[in-house]
């Protein structure tokens, strides 16, 4: 494949260091991205770092090179500092230091970084962007690591290939790395297999606060701080929780709240089916993300923001049911 891609350019230039980073609490997707640009850029002989405000997730710790991820804020001024999976430098949660800022990612909307920014919202992963722009750049320089890595992002953002987000293209990006040596079996048992026992305890107090509502249209679930406590388990152990709420059969939407360590801050997780669009009901609570998965953080008290996540799903619910009528009687 032989394509200009403008990011490619700007970094084939750069002699200076370079700077990988992602959001705060770090999903596979944005780990992956970043270990496979830095394993990609560290065999072209570039100064390259990684880094990222917190710890990764118990459930990535398979992945290629992640011990070399440091930690920000990182007291040095960097040449460029590539974003990804992100959909400005603000989430990065932390200050980063550089001369330039270049955005890789596949949120819609979001801040403009730079020129060179490349951002694909029709993308599954961030991952998928970034096997776009490796193999643009030099596909015979993607290795068993870098397939790993991207492999890892993909089908953790495409729920294994079961969101609506999976289409024809995505197998075929899996296919690439699956034959660039990423091994299927293999990453599915680290990312889904391997359950510790205290976080099954989490999950057991978290399910016990499941709610319904708007007709069981509705369902919601609740990490107080508490449980983390108790269980002696970290917020990115909830990773996948909510879903568990998404998988009722009767549900359009579900809602996961977690309780920050000021306790008066709510990290959420939206999760639709298809039909609403939660990326929209996100935005109104100042987040963002995608139209089945998206989140934001809300500051108040804990029935207060429950009930405005609920009417303001509520009414994307009825206002969808309201549309599909009338385009049954036209």
């Amino acid at each position: 494949m032989e394509m200009s891609i403008p990011i490619i350019e700007r970094l084939k230039r750069e002699e200076k260091d370079i700077l990988i980073f992602t959001h705060e609490n770090p999903d596979c997707d944005g780990i992956g991205s970043m270990i496979a640009l830095y394993l990609f850029l560290k065999k072209l002989g570039k100064n390259v770092t990684m880094a990222m405000k917190d710890d990764f997730p118990f459930v990535c710790d398979f992945m290629p090179e992640v011990n070399e991820i440091k930690k920000l804020p990182i007291n040095h001024k960097f040449s460029v500092a590539i974003l990804v999976d992100a959909s400005s430098k603000k989430r990065a949660g932390t200050e980063v230091y550089a001369d330039e800022i270049i955005r890789i990612d596949h949120h819609i909307g979001g801040e403009f970084e730079s020129i060179y920014d490349i951002v694909d919202d029709f993308s599954p992963s961030t991952t998928a962007v970034m096997t776009y722009v490796l193999r643009n750049w030099d596909e015979d320089l993607i290795d068993e690591k870098i397939a790993t890595a991207l492999y890892a992002g993909l089908i953790t953002d495409t729920g294994s290939f079961r969101y609506n987000n999976t289409t024809d293209k995505t197998f075929e990006i899996a296919e690439f790395l699956v034959k660039k040596g990423a091994n299927p079996h293999h990453i599915s048992r680290m990312l889904y297999e391997r359950n510790k026992l205290n976080v099954l305890k989490l999950l057991t107090k978290t399910l016990s606060t499941l709610e319904l509502y708007h007709n069981d249209q509705i369902a919601v679930l609740t990490v107080f701080r508490d449980f983390l406590n108790e269980t002696n388990t970290k917020e990115e152990d909830t990773e996948g929780f909510v879903n568990f709420a998404r998988s009722v059969d009767t549900v359009k939407v579900a809602v996961l709240m977690i309780q920050r360590e000021d306790l008066k801050t709510w990290r959420i997780s939206i999760r639709g089916k298809g039909e609403v669009d939660v990326q929209k009901i996100a935005r109104k609570f100042g987040g963002g993300g995608h139209k089945d998965a998206s989140g934001c953080r809300v500051v108040g008290n804990y029935e207060d923001v429950k009930s405005k996540l609920v009417e303001a799903i509520a009414e994307s619910i009825d206002n969808l049911e309201k549309m599909q009528v009338l385009q049954e009687i036209v």
